[in-house]
């Protein structure tokens, strides 16, 4: 017996009045009103997350004078235009500007020393901006409220995201087309685009494809990240209106609606004034003309040209305001880097459609070691081509289907351009959902593709199995466990950060001679601003902790520090999955376009640099770090990392002469 008889026996065993609830449920016609209200709920436990990261850089921007800004001008590190509505529609997303703020940074210590000189991080999103800066005049004191505005957001896009199910629902499976523009002017409602699969009358309409659709993407793990982080919020905006721009573009494409013409290009732009990710919606209005419609070739480029006028514009006025990430390696600029583009796609698109294929995190691939990472990437890429070719009777005789695949495929590519993270799927699971609803469909009505023979059967019945039958239960757990893993792992990550532990004195340089994340050096001093606490004079991380170090003490004001691995920026490739991996990929600042030389140095404010080694990639193996005084001078206070008890720990100084040895992670 095959595995897809046991599959049918299985299925034929549960009991009709199960299958017709289901159903009927899914199809409800308020469903996305209570998937709306479900997905406030299942967010909820966000509202007590406080503040992350990047929000405390926000914070001090939008809130306007106060205690902490003070603090933050001491050092010289207190935004422009602190509190007004042009600095934060221009600059809250500006992380680090190498023509404005780089060198600010670097010489305070935010970012290392190896930061290249190009490096910037500058991304345009005023319509979420906007949000954020509403959200401190109304509620300025109160955290709580601001997550829950993102949430708000969150279950307009759920609403807005079941509402495009339905829509697309209307369509036909095969090649006709029951309620489109017909090319003579001709129309039909697009409630009549059902077509009847069985006689059940409740199966004659896919509506409840579509609540199903909607409901595993409600319970997909990704959405909770961007409502417990603030500054995340640009996800669910963007999102929200790129799914809109789909709903008018269908609307109006299917009735000859006037309005539509103008809205749907325009939520577009909107969606991508709040996050460059918003570009992806253009997947699905791809897809759409493609697979759905069947009018002739010149109307449906013709349907495509303004929002290809809306990207071409929005690209050349983002690159005019000087808007890109350049000069590091947690994003590639697909205009600016085009080939450092192209080949990330390759190396992350596998886990991005794997990782929304199996649940496998996406982030695997930032906390794994070199060699591992390439065998699952092996692994992932079978899997993203086996998955739809074991699809293709579904997808053969299912425009829908074909319609979800190609916008799920095609609108990873936009967000290729960082390093993959859950929290970035949100287009990509819209098209995963509808594709798994389509194929639990068409197995529960017993479509004809359900009768062939082979392995594809045999395949997609296991599919049917680990996405529908599995997949509910499984993401309701995870769903519930999300909120207390989550702040777990950011906990982790803040006590890379925790030198105000080990740190009392103003004015002092505080010293770190291994720091194990130097890029949460960039938020570290807005987030003490924050919460009170004074500031060091200067933040000096004198090399990565990423692997083993051999610390010698050459001269009273001398130290070298020498990478016994292959360079000071390089992990080993061995060990397990280490969020070490993580903050390397985090802290990659130093662009391969610029490669460091032996005897070139780098001066800072009571500190100077001289790179006395290098690799065959021009990464610093060996540096010399000059300080103004003695190293025991009172006005230097120093800190190492220590990877048995992953906690900093007070430095002992080696004599002149002496060397130490500070372990590595593994």
């Amino acid at each position: 017996m095959e595995f897809s008889d046991v599959l049918r026996g299985v299925l034929a065993a549960m009991p009709k009045t199960v299958s017709w609830s289901v159903t009927r449920i899914a199809g409800w016609r308020c469903w996305p009103i209570v998937l709306m209200l479900a997905a406030i709920a299942v967010s909820w436990p966000a509202t007590k997350t406080g503040l992350l990261n990047d929000d405390y850089c926000h914070r001090a921007l939008l809130a306007g004078p106060s205690d902490s800004l003070d603090r933050l001008s001491e050092v010289g590190l207190a935004p422009a235009g602190s509190g007004r509505l042009s600095a934060a529609l221009s600059d809250q997303f500006v992380v680090v500007d190498s023509g404005k703020d780089l060198e600010k940074l670097r010489a305070y210590g935010a970012l290392p020393w190896w930061t290249s000189e190009d490096f910037r991080v500058a991304f345009w999103r005023p319509v979420t901006s906007l949000t954020h800066w509403v959200d401190h005049r109304l509620f300025p004191r109160s955290i709580n409220l601001m997550h829950l505005h993102s949430i708000l957001w969150f279950a307009a896009m759920v609403s807005a995201v079941a509402v495009l199910y339905r829509r697309i629902a209307g369509f036909g499976l095969g090649g006709s087309v029951k309620a489109e523009g017909l090319g003579d002017g001709s129309t039909v409602s697009v409630r009549n685009h059902r077509q009847a699969a069985t006689d059940d009358a409740t199966l004659q309409s896919p509506q409840w494809v579509a609540g199903l659709a909607a409901l595993m993407y409600l319970l997909a793990d990704f959405s909770y990240f961007p409502t417990m982080w603030v500054a995340n919020r640009n996800v669910l905006v963007s999102g929200f209106f790129g799914v809109s721009a789909l709903i008018l573009h269908d609307r109006c494409r299917s009735l000859n609606g006037k309005l539509g013409l103008v809205a749907a290009p325009a939520c577009l732009l909107l969606s991508l004034l709040s996050a460059e990710a918003g570009i992806a919606a253009f997947a699905y209005l791809f897809a759409y003309e493609v697979v759905l419609r069947r009018d002739r070739w010149t109307r449906r480029l013709g349907a495509l040209a303004p929002f290809v006028v809306v990207i071409v514009g929005w690209r050349l006025v983002y690159n005019a305001l000087g808007y890109g990430a350049t000069g590091g390696g947690f994003y590639s600029d697909p205009v600016r880097e085009p080939l450092r583009y192209a080949t990330a796609v390759l190396e992350r698109a596998p886990f991005l459609l794997g990782g929304q294929w199996t649940t496998l995190p996406p982030e695997s691939y930032c906390i794994l070691p070199g060699t591992s990472r390439q065998i699952l990437w092996i692994a992932l890429l079978l899997l993203t081509v086996a998955i739809p070719a074991a699809m293709w009777p579904l997808l053969r005789t299912n425009r829908r289907a074909r319609f979800w695949l190609l916008g799920m495929y095609a609108s990873v590519l936009p967000i290729c351009a960082a390093v993959p993270m859950g929290r970035a799927l949100t287009f990509v699971a819209i098209g995963a959902f509808g594709l798994i609803a389509e194929l639990i469909a068409g197995w529960h009505q017993k479509a004809d593709w359900v009768s062939a023979s082979g392995w594809r059967r045999a395949l997609a019945a296991a599919l049917v199995i680990v996405t529908g039958v599995t997949f509910l239960p499984w993401a309701a757990v995870r769903r519930g466990m999300v909120p207390g893993v989550t702040p777990r792992i950011e906990k982790r990550m803040a006590r890379t950060m925790a030198i105000h532990l080990l740190w009392w004195w103003r004015h002092e340089d505080l010293v770190i001679v291994n720091a194990p994340n130097p890029a949460a050096f960039l938020y570290d001093p807005f987030r003490n601003a924050y919460n009170g606490r004074l500031l060091p004079g200067n933040v000096r991380a004198l090399a990565p902790a990423f692997g083993a170090l051999e610390v010698t003490r050459t001269q009273p004001c001398r130290l070298v520090i020498r990478a016994l691995s292959r360079s000071l920026l390089d992990c080993p490739d061995h060990g397990g999955l280490d969020y070490v991996f993580f903050y390397q990929a985090l802290s990659d600042v130093r662009s391969p376009d610029q490669p460091m030389r032996a005897g070139q140095r780098i001066v800072l404010p009571r500190m100077t640099v001289e790179v006395t080694r290098v690799d065959e990639r021009g990464l610093p193996v060996e540096a010399a770090f000059d300080f103004p005084a003695p190293l025991e001078d009172p006005s230097l206070q120093w800190l190492y990392w220590d990877w048995p008890s992953r906690d900093y720990r007070v430095f002992r100084l080696p004599k002149v002469g002496e060397t130490a040895i500070l372990e590595g992670p593994f």
